[in-house]
């Protein structure tokens, strides 16, 4: 009896926590329009939080994670910044169709070159007459340094990402500078970008029945 009533605790305590991780895993998805008019200093963004985040010290802070300059992009990681962000493009795949990141070949910045400069970069500009900025059909996958205090533990947390304009109006090509971004972030320690399914867990009546079937033995 008491040996039964140990092992029903012990499997409640596990089913529940369980539970719990699942549930606080999350595929954050987000539009974001980022404010990159400045000529002098850069916008910073976290993907967690999904908004613009003020940063003293980006070379020694782990809460950002792309910096917005114009046109420019850098990564929270190598010459940027201390995150070990790392990114790789995928081309001729829709963003939607990425259901998974890839494990290797991330690269950070370098003093050299950001990594959203790298090949043609994340935009084509026209030239005259237009002078527009058109973001260039390809996804960047991005492999971030995640909170080692999270549960689960993993060293990354994966992220999508697809420029989609340049503007504060994209349609008349209004105001440029305002980078827009969608992206899909995930938490969970896996490189999978589909939403978790939570483990639907009634702890408190399964504990009220378990009991109640131990009174009658």
């Amino acid at each position: 009896m008491t040996r039964l009533m140990i092992y029903i605790t012990s499997l409640l305590v596990f089913t529940v926590s369980t539970a719990v991780l699942t549930a606080s895993a999350e595929l954050h998805q987000h539009t974001l329009t980022i404010d990159a008019t400045d000529r002098e200093n850069w916008a910073y963004i976290s993907l967690t939080k999904g908004e613009t985040v003020d940063i003293a010290d980006p070379a020694s802070s782990m809460a950002w994670d792309l910096g917005f300059k114009r046109t420019a992009v850098i990564v929270n990681g190598g010459a940027s910044g201390p995150g070990k962000t790392g990114a790789l493009v995928l081309k001729d795949i829709s963003f939607e169709d990425i259901l998974e990141a890839p494990e290797d070949d991330y690269v950070s910045d370098t003093e050299q070159i950001a990594t959203f400069a790298r090949g043609d970069g994340w935009y084509t500009y026209t030239g005259p007459p237009n002078h527009w900025v058109l973001p260039n059909p390809k996804v960047y996958v991005l492999r971030i340094a995640a909170d080692t205090k999270a549960q689960p533990a993993s060293p990354y947390n994966y992220a999508k990402v697809r420029f989609i304009g340049y503007y504060e109006n994209n349609e008349t090509k209004e105001g440029s500078g305002y980078i827009s971004i969608e992206y899909a972030l995930q938490d969970d320690g896996t490189r999978a970008f589909v939403e978790s399914v939570p483990t639907s867990v009634d702890a408190k009546g399964k504990l009220t029945t378990m009991w109640a079937a131990l009174k009658l033995k």
